[in-house]
């Protein structure tokens, strides 16, 4: 009789054991981490990563070519595969959208009994260039500094626009002109030639590119609060660095739009700056004076070491590999820079009076008072090759320009040429073509960004 209860018991809970398997295989789960089944991406792409775990097999539908799907334990991309059941990272990468459309697709993931995931990836499109702000710093002491605008679509050049939609002067001496994010920034460096800077007159002036109006005016300031002389701007990481007449380096940020730091210099003046591999370099030009290069670490806005070169460095650009930098008056040279040492060499067969680097190349302009002709150079920072651009200016109406600025222009291949006058070039450097020729009513072009929508 023990026997069989004991027998009977034993069956009783082999039934139950089959029963639980039988309720967990007619139970399948089928999850993601994601917490939305709407993904959207910005033009350039992106990358985004879920879980998904599932005790079935489960696959994933038809991917159009732009989004790529890789699963951790599996080869480097799928259409319509089958994956098996656990634990799965997923990224899905959208490529960048090189069209004026947006798109939209949407991707399915379904287990073996019919459960779906749908997501629905979306990519906003290619901006479209809308024109071009363009900035005169005027003559000096003249309080005469003005923006441009060109519309692409009608062909029309507005003159004068800051002080037709703000009602203001920009200022005297706008030096410099860049675009970071959805704000544009206009360094005013004031009147006078010296460091000293009056009241109120010294700026940097944050301008709403989509319509031209004024966000604010930021004063700018030493690290004691004395108004100070702003130069030249650079972005990183939200903030915006600025090299001032005060021997310093000035940060902003930008999402307050206030000075948050300061970095002193050991040398004075400074004019030109760039970022390479974490630290800012800063030429000390003295207006002449001075020869030394000062470079600040970008986390701690310190200087940490001070390099001699030629005497009145001005400007300095990063090619990503390499630092060149070049010397005003008396002699307009292009040097490459070996950091961090510090030792320098001639980039032969080019006279370098403005620069800047745009799309892995170098461009440098001059003009020779001697014989009242100027030059466009592109230089090629892996060789150090030279090369002559020829422009046909006479079809633009211009017999001399009197090289004065040159810069890239923000989602382009082109950059910008300007002349001592009211003549600013819109240049495609690839081609040797004049894209557009500007008369901006206002002399010393100093600065070009496209605005796109």
């Amino acid at each position: 009789m023990t026997i069989k209860k004991t027998s009977l018991l034993l069956l009783l809970s082999l039934l139950f054991l089959v029963s639980c398997e039988d309720d967990e295989q007619l139970t399948p789960f089928f999850t993601t981490s994601l917490e939305t089944e709407t993904l959207s991406f910005p033009t350039s792409g992106g990358i985004h990563t879920f879980e998904l775990e599932s005790n079935q097999n489960w696959s994933i539908g038809d991917v159009p070519d732009w989004i790529l799907v890789k699963v951790n334990d599996n080869g480097p991309s799928t259409r319509s595969t089958t994956y098996a059941d656990g634990k799965k990272i997923v990224t899905l990468t959208v490529t960048p959208n090189t069209q004026y459309e947006g798109r939209e697709a949407e991707i399915i993931l379904t287990s073996a009994s019919g459960t779906a995931v749908r997501l629905t990836v979306i990519q906003d499109k290619k901006p479209e260039l809308a024109g071009y702000w363009i900035l005169s710093e005027g003559y000096a002491n003249s309080n005469n500094s003005e923006l441009a605008w060109y519309d692409v679509s009608s062909g029309e050049l507005l003159k004068k626009q800051f002080q037709a939609i703000n009602g203001i002067p920009l200022g005297d001496t706008g030096n410099d002109l860049e675009i970071y994010g959805s704000k544009m920034y206009c360094v005013i460096t004031g009147p006078g030639f010296g460091a000293t800077a009056t009241e109120g007159s010294s700026y940097i002036e944050v301008i709403n590119p989509a319509t031209g109006e004024s966000i604010q005016r930021i004063l700018f300031t030493d690290v004691d609060g004395n108004p100070a002389k702003p130069r030249e701007i650079l972005f990183h990481g939200g903030k915006g660095y600025v090299s001032s007449y005060s021997n310093e380096v000035v940060r902003i940020d930008t999402a307050t739009l206030t000075i948050d730091a300061h970095a002193s210099l050991s040398g004075t003046l400074a004019e030109g700056l760039t970022l390479h591999e974490g630290k800012i370099y800063v030429c000390n030009s003295g207006q002449g004076a001075d020869e030394t290069i000062s470079v600040v670490d970008i986390e701690t806005m310190k200087e940490t070491a001070l390099l001699t070169v030629e005497t009145n460095p001005t400007g300095i650009v990063s090619t990503g590999e390499k630092l060149f930098y070049s010397t005003n008056y008396p002699a307009y040279q292009l040097y490459q820079l070996s950091v961090p040492g510090g030792s320098y060499t001639a980039v032969e067969g080019v006279i370098t009076a403005a620069m800047t680097c745009h799309n892995q190349m170098i461009y440098s302009c001059s003009f020779d008072w001697g014989t009242y002709e100027g030059v466009l150079n592109a230089v090629d920072p892996r060789t150090e090759e030279v090369s002559t651009i020829l422009l046909d200016m006479e079809r633009h109406g211009i017999s001399m320009l009197m090289e004065y600025k040159i810069g890239g222009i923000n989602g382009s291949e082109d950059i910008f040429l300007s002349g001592m006058g009211q003549d600013v070039l819109i240049v495609n450097p690839i081609t040797k073509t004049i894209e557009h020729a500007f008369q901006t009513g206002v002399a010393n072009g100093s600065g070009v960004v496209a605005h796109y929508q």
